[in-house]
């Protein structure tokens, strides 16, 4: 999206580097994507030839979040997001930020959302009596700051500003989707038959 503006930085996180390098996984995509649009891969990196370079990496261990303090990148991945602790994707919304302005800062992830820390973050939008998505509310904005330990959440930003002066809140979206909503995988996948 934003790999012709110069300047512009993103970042991919999986769990492991094994992850990101195995096959079907992050890289082995970017190699099928990234090189018809100009891009040539250094080391974890993509840089794409307007200078803007996308970053594969990993937070293997539980404090690797710390080597990013004071990092600045307006976009990040997370792939797989259930595999991450709570602090490291936490801790990740201080370096969300794009000091020059290249686009609005933006964090996507994937995942599978199973008991713990990430099902919680997301409980309104599914149903614990039932563990699927409430459909009508996939795709709905909220607004959320954390106060200590707790989230708080709300339907605007504005509400929480009121409730919380002086508070930053952040929105955030759940999209639920299904296996049989990837299409190509589908069609390319000979169990899609059985």
């Amino acid at each position: 999206r934003y790999t012709r503006i110069p300047d512009f930085n993103a970042v991919i996180f999986r769990r492991t580097w094994g992850e990101i390098v195995m096959g079907g996984g992050p890289w082995e995509t970017a190699e099928s994507m990234y090189p018809w649009a100009g891009a040539k891969a250094t080391g974890s990196s993509w840089y794409f030839p307007s200078g803007a370079r996308i970053e594969f990496s990993h937070m293997h261990e539980k404090k690797d979040w710390e080597k990013w303090l004071g990092a600045q990148i307006p976009y990040l991945g997370f792939d797989q997001l259930e595999t991450f602790e709570e602090k490291q994707f936490i801790s990740m919304l201080a370096s969300n930020r794009d000091p020059k302005g290249i686009c609005r800062p933006l964090i996507r992830a994937t995942a599978n959302p199973q008991p713990g820390w990430l099902a919680d973050f997301i409980q309104w939008w599914w149903d614990p009596n039932t563990g699927y998505p409430i459909m009508e509310r996939g795709g709905k904005i909220r607004w959320f700051i954390r106060k200590g330990d707790a989230y708080k959440w709300a339907d605007s930003a504005e509400q929480l500003k009121k409730d919380y002066p002086g508070s930053f809140p952040k929105s955030f979206t759940f999209i639920p989707a299904f296996t049989d909503d990837n299409t190509v995988l589908m069609a390319n996948d000979p169990r899609s038959e059985e």
